[in-house]
């Protein structure tokens, strides 16, 4: 029974695909700068390689440099980016393999801040304790697969 909150340190999950996924795209884009002959377009790449190389700053910084954790209270859960949520406004959660997302009431998708993987050495833990903060609140754990942006 859960009755006092606890914190377990969480990893985001998509941040090295993303950063992967963007250093291609920045790679094409070096690419289409160096082969193109029109000023305009040149300017266009160069835009959005400063978009791209700040994205993938930010990535790297929340995957690398940010210490995530969500805490589970008794009938609350406080975010990865520290936001509190009351087990009022989650609808269910879902569990697809080590993937864990809380869906909130009259949303579509997962909130990434409420979308993580627990660091392997408190996962068997942290998946249990999830499930036990479910059962305590009355929610749902659906094992399916569940999106979220970015």
């Amino acid at each position: 029974m859960l009755n006092n909150p606890q914190s377990f340190d969480t990893i985001h999950p998509k941040a090295l695909f993303n950063i992967t996924a963007m250093l291609l795209l920045e790679g094409c884009l070096i690419l289409n700068l160096l082969n193109s002959r029109n000023i305009f377009i040149k300017y266009f790449y160069v835009l959005v390689m400063l978009i791209v190389v700040t994205i993938i700053g930010v990535l790297v910084k929340r995957r690398f440099f940010t210490k995530l954790n969500i805490t589970l209270g008794i009938d609350y859960v406080i975010s990865t980016n520290g936001k509190l949520y009351t087990a009022s406004q989650i609808e269910c959660i879902f569990m697809n393999y080590n993937r864990i997302g809380f869906k909130l009431y009259g949303k579509r998708i997962v909130p990434i801040d409420l979308c993580f993987y627990f660091n392997k050495q408190q996962e068997a833990i942290g998946l249990e304790k999830v499930k036990e903060w479910a059962d305590q609140n009355n929610k749902e754990v659906k094992n399916r697969f569940f999106q979220t942006l970015i």
